[in-house]
């Protein structure tokens, strides 16, 4: 009886042993990832058409301190996490990879590596960026009607939501050059509606010939999708200028 549980130990034993092996395999790379640029901010900016010129965030990942136990390195590659394609470099050639991200939100990345031995090893990583949407319509003579903003949706693979809309709209009523028109007041009503078409908020002011007023509004978990900041102007013949900013934060 004491010789079969002997062997049923020793059985026990080498089962577990061939499972630690197992998982020495599993590592025999070791993944050491720097990353240079992986938060910030994306910029947007609008014409008066909601024509869009992207300003966007080159991320760098260095992977000089990786290492296997297994062979030489072969590859180092990446997945955005954005919704691109996985890009990939000769580990002979280069130990960076650059990604230029234009879409705003929380992504999840997955970097890793491949040596000549067949064995492979990656981690995730998360890469944060803000949105920041601009229209600016600043000239001497300033225009009729000011421009409306779209603020456009973040990335559908973002894994998380934005905590807050900041808004920040600066409308200015330009001196006339000339005595016609006379000068006169401008009213200003700011709309802004979520992404199912409801009013969230308003606000109308009058603003003095070469005054300024500055309307700022921050909305706590805005829905996810398009928002739209409509300004209106209720005067005609009075021209103005507008400098407006609206930052998506996660």
């Amino acid at each position: 009886m004491r010789d079969k549980f002997i062997a049923i130990l020793m059985a026990c034993s080498f089962l577990f042993s061939g499972c630690i092996g197992a998982d020495e395999e599993s590592s025999l790379i070791e993944i050491s990832v720097d990353m240079e640029g992986a938060s910030g901010i994306v910029h947007f900016v609008k014409d008066a058409n909601n024509g869009t010129s992207i300003e966007g965030m080159q991320v760098s990942f260095d992977f000089t301190g990786t290492e296997s136990s297994g062979g030489a390195l072969t590859e180092f590659w990446l997945e955005p996490g954005d919704g691109t394609e996985r890009i990939s470099t000769n580990a002979a050639d280069s130990k960076t990879l650059s990604r230029d991200y234009v879409s705003y939100g929380i992504f999840q990345s997955r970097a890793g590596a491949n040596d000549s031995g067949g064995n492979s090893a990656s981690e995730e990583l998360t890469i944060s960026f803000n949105g920041a949407f601009h229209l600016n319509q600043t000239s001497p003579t300033g225009v009729d009607e000011p421009a409306d903003l779209h603020i456009d949706s973040m990335n559908i693979n973002s894994i998380q939501s934005p905590v807050k809309l900041e808004i920040s709209s600066t409308i200015t009523n330009v001196e006339n050059a000339l005595d016609f028109p006379p000068p006169d007041d401008v009213e200003i009503t700011w709309q802004l509606f979520d992404p199912t078409g409801e009013l969230i908020a308003t606000h109308t002011q009058v603003i003095g010939e070469g005054q300024s007023y500055t309307w700022t509004h921050n909305e706590e978990n805005p829905m996810i999708g398009g928002w739209e900041l409509i300004i209106g102007d209720a005067v005609d013949n009075e021209n103005v200028n507008q400098e407006t900013t609206v930052l998506v934060l996660f």
